[in-house]
């Protein structure tokens, strides 16, 4: 066995691009060619929402600097989502949920807390999304920027230039092509005009076609029976309206809808099961509810569920070509990044020469995050009480796969650290904090109810209302992208304009 030489990467959009800028940033000695297709298809016009590592990622897995981000990329911050969801009918998903981490002085855990006050201020991402506000003030003429807390949302063409500049100026080979054939024996990649390439790995990062992976013969697909098969998008304009500092998720009749905010514009998209509504009807719903009828929904079959075995032979499937899950939690990059950082990881532990036993490991490990991601999603499906259509009827089956036995444990014991031991895999890729938040804030009940003592009940009473004495002075989105875009150098402390 040869140790690996080089290594190409198969795609066009922002799976291909974050996938190479990555794994030459890693492996800085290795070739890295990305083959791109000139006239594929553009992205999602709805646009990409992400979670805090992503930010992470771009800093220090691409090395990208902090006004580099927001002047190339020009994302908007996101705290967490608002939920229109549930037996509440509204509740907020914080990226710095504190559910399962101890208080000092307090011997009842935060999760308990909140479900007997109220999830609207349990955290400062929290409060601040309920105030419809960012980021809180620093002195009078400045605000503090908390993205140890936030995500990112950008638009596809955005991403995708910041991300392509960051690819040359880490040195990886751009070679413009259409891919249309891979022959054996030598593995080769064949190129419409009769060109070739020849590598010791492959990367298939073609999205959900998966164009490598299927040339190759990897086909095997293990599905997921959530209910909605069917989405649309539409990216529209703005207007007056203020910039929501979360990412909005909503249930439908039949189906749910999601919004991702931007600077200029607002990506609307609308998840379906043809079963209980017609393509025609959820898309004209969609433009009704955008307020534009010129704007054309861009119609998507969503096929959710992993590859079976992502990396065969020498073809490894990262991203959506490795698996595809609903933007219900907005795990879609952070699945992509998982993938190169464990393949990464595989490489340098194995000097280069990854034998099955890797192989095996890389496949278990993608599996593992796809099946938790869907066991997520499917949560929201199973315990949304408010929904009574059909649809929701039949979604409310959904089960909830290898984490049956926490949620079991959950409507048992409540929001207790203790069900860190019954998660199939730690750390996880969505986190015990998140699924705490997301069953809380669903409404699920449990059995098990700690008596609060009367001082930590007014202690936690005290902290909530800091919090939201601090979010009601705190700035609005619009003026923190300004100053951020305006800034010169990134600053705990930035200046309003």
């Amino acid at each position: 066995m040869n140790p690996l030489r080089n290594l190409v990467v198969a795609g066009s959009g922002t799976d291909a691009l974050l996938a190479a800028v990555s794994i030459k940033r890693a492996l800085p000695n290795l070739p890295v060619t990305l083959v791109r297709d000139p006239q594929a298809a553009a992205g999602d016009p709805a646009g990409e929402s992400t979670v805090p590592s992503v930010l992470q990622h771009l800093v220090h897995g691409v090395g990208l600097q902090g006004p580099e981000v927001h002047l190339q990329g020009r994302p908007v911050w996101t705290l967490g989502f608002k939920c229109l969801w549930g037996a509440s009918g509204s509740f907020f998903r914080s990226f710095d949920a504190p559910f399962a981490n101890g208080l000092s002085g307090f011997q009842t855990v935060p999760g308990f807390l909140a479900a007997e006050k109220g999830l609207d201020a349990s955290s400062p991402g929290a409060a601040l999304m309920a105030a419809g506000k960012l980021f809180p003030r620093d002195g009078t003429n400045a605000f503090k920027p908390l993205e140890h807390i936030t995500g990112l949302t950008f638009k596809t063409e955005s991403l995708n230039g910041m991300l392509l500049r960051a690819c040359r100026v880490a040195g990886v080979m751009i070679r413009e092509g259409k891919i249309t054939g891979f022959t054996r024996d030598p593995d080769t990649l064949q190129l419409e005009g009769g060109g070739s390439l020849t590598a010791d790995l492959y990367l298939d990062a073609t999205g959900s076609d998966a164009l490598l992976a299927t040339l190759a013969g990897n086909t095997a697909w293990t599905g997921y029976d959530l209910p909605c098969t069917r989405a649309a998008t539409v990216l529209r304009r703005r207007g007056s309206e203020p910039i929501r500092p979360f990412t909005t998720l909503e249930t439908l009749e039949s189906g749910w809808r999601w919004r991702v905010e931007h600077d200029d514009s607002v990506g609307l998209g609308t998840a379906w099961n043809p079963d209980f509504t017609s393509d025609d009807q959820a898309c004209a719903e969609l433009v009704a509810k955008a307020g534009d009828p010129s704007l054309v929904p861009q119609v998507q079959t969503w096929n959710c569920g992993r590859r079976t075995a992502p990396w065969t032979g020498n073809v490894v499937a990262v991203g959506d070509a490795n698996g595809f899950a609903e933007p219900l939690s907005s795990l879609r990059l952070v699945h992509l990044i998982r993938h190169v950082q464990w393949l990464v990881r595989i490489l340098v532990e194995n000097d280069g020469m990854p034998g099955d036993r890797s192989r095996e490991l890389y496949n278990h490990v993608a599996a593992q995050a796809w099946d938790e991601t869907r066991d997520f999603h499917a949560i929201h499906y199973r315990f949304n009480s408010a929904g009574t259509s059909d649809f929701w009827k039949a979604a409310r089956e959904t089960g909830a796969g290898d984490f049956a036995e926490f949620v079991d444990l959950f409507q048992s014991i409540g929001p207790s650290p203790l069900l860190a031991n019954a998660m199939p895999a730690w750390p996880g890729v969505v986190g015990l904090e998140a699924w705490l938040a997301a069953l809380l804030g669903l409404g699920v009940s449990f059995r098990s109810h700690p008596e609060i003592p009367a001082m930590e009940q007014k202690v936690w009473d005290s902290h909530c209302e800091q919090r939201r004495q601090m979010a009601r002075q705190a700035v609005h989105a619009e003026l923190c992208l300004g100053a951020a875009r305006n800034a010169v150098k990134p600053a705990p402390r930035v200046p309003l304009p």
